[in-house]
């Protein structure tokens, strides 16, 4: 950042890639706190029965 860019910015303000940040953190933060589909479960479940299914050679 140049001092003229720095001039622009009051004391105690976030720079804009600090507010990115912070902004992309809490996203993140919101994704991981939601459950897992129990569609999405029942797809894995039926994968992986079809993985050992198939080097059982059932």
């Amino acid at each position: 950042m140049t001092t003229a860019q720095a001039k622009d910015y009051r004391p105690g303000a976030m720079l804009p890639n600090a507010a990115i940040s912070r902004k992309l953190r809490d996203f993140y933060d919101a994704v991981q706190e939601e459950g897992i589909p129990d569609r999405f479960l029942d797809l894995l479940e039926r994968l992986e029965q079809a993985e050992k299914n198939a080097k059982s050679g059932t």
